[in-house]
């Protein structure tokens, strides 16, 4: 093979990292050009999604990394925002080891680094770390050939099944209403406040539409009853894979079981335009509750790992609150491993 040299993506690079992309069902929306895009607009951050390019220009190895400047210095992820799996796809070894040894070259020269991998990567390489995080990923498989209703609804738990047959005796009607980002952001909104949660800003919900097409890219379903809204879900699309993404219920309205049928309808729509696997996205070891939800719904486990390195050992004795503040959605350190 060709001696392979890295370049860094550049926008005519565009639709060869796309091709490339889709010639692995573990690619998802996290490492695509349009979520890069969005997250450098939202975050206001900077990107260094490094190539590895033989004699050619053909790619043969990529790693999305996104940078974020604050009182420490710089931080690196791989990727940022709510747990944005990254980390290095390659077509062979030695792309994938060069692309490696360059991310150690700026993850040492960094204030801190976190490399999240790809649950659907098995196998995965360990890295040099300071300290290990995990978490959880759930699938639920899409990939029904025959009797595509009959078998979405068997692979869920019967308490699944039972709140989705509620849904629909209580004439909850689900439908596809992407004009509904106000809705979904207030009620989203409320839902995560009143359990002192992080709600996503209002500007994630705004640049949506601008970065990303309805219709194709991502889809609000609406539940209504009486023709009122009581409950909303966000979905994302890429390649063989449908993003769980965000889910709001109107808090009187939560025994209707609104959103059991969204999920159900949501399941089968994508079944039928051809996509394969369905990601809950990623679950802390101590969210039980979150993690029952899902695993009801036919989900099976995918551990991944964050990989974390602290290089200014100054981040140990900061606070929760001034690393919120200095690097806003990005991940510098498991909040408990503080000495402040």
């Amino acid at each position: 093979m060709d001696k392979l040299q890295i370049k860094k993506l550049e926008k005519n690079n565009y639709p060869k990292y796309e091709e490339f992309l889709l010639e692995f069902k573990e690619s998802l929306l996290y490492y695509s050009v349009k979520y890069k895009d969005f997250l450098e607009e939202l975050l206001n951050v900077e990107s260094n999604y490094l190539l590895a390019i033989d004699d050619s220009e053909n790619i043969q190895a990529i790693l999305p990394l996104m940078i974020k400047d604050g009182k420490f210095g710089k931080v690196i992820n791989s990727l940022p925002y709510y747990g944005s799996n990254g980390g290095i796809l390659s077509k062979n070894t030695q792309g994938f080891e060069l692309l490696l040894d360059e991310y150690n070259k700026i993850s040492n020269a960094s204030a801190g680094s976190t490399y999240i991998t790809n649950p659907l990567q098995e196998n995965i390489q360990e890295l040099k770390h300071d300290i290990l995080d995990k978490r959880i990923g759930q699938w639920t498989a899409l990939d029904y050939q025959e009797n595509i209703e009959e078998s979405i609804m068997s692979s869920f738990e019967s308490s699944a099944r039972r709140n989705v047959r509620k849904a629909i005796k209580e004439n909850v009607v689900v439908e596809i209403d992407n004009s509904q980002i106000d809705f979904l952001y207030e009620t989203h909104y409320e839902n995560i406040t009143s359990i002192g949660g992080k709600a996503k800003d209002k500007r994630f919900f705004d640049l949506i539409g601008k970065h990303f097409l309805k219709g194709k890219n991502y889809n609000i379903y609406i539940a209504k009853l009486n023709d009122e809204r009581i409950g909303a879900l966000l979905l994302f699309y890429y390649n063989e894979t449908v993003e769980y993404f965000t889910p709001a219920a109107v808090s009187e309205y939560r025994n209707v079981q609104a959103l059991p049928l969204i999920i159900y309808q949501a399941m089968r729509d994508a079944n039928k335009n051809g996509y394969k696997s369905w990601n809950w996205g990623g679950t802390w070891l101590t969210q039980d509750g979150v993690y029952k939800f899902k695993n009801k719904f036919g989900a099976v486990d995918k551990e991944y790992k964050y990989f974390i390195k602290i290089n200014n050992k100054d981040i140990y004795n900061s606070s929760k609150d001034e690393l919120l503040k200095e690097y806003d959605n990005f991940y510098v350190i498991p909040f408990d491993k503080l000495k402040g």
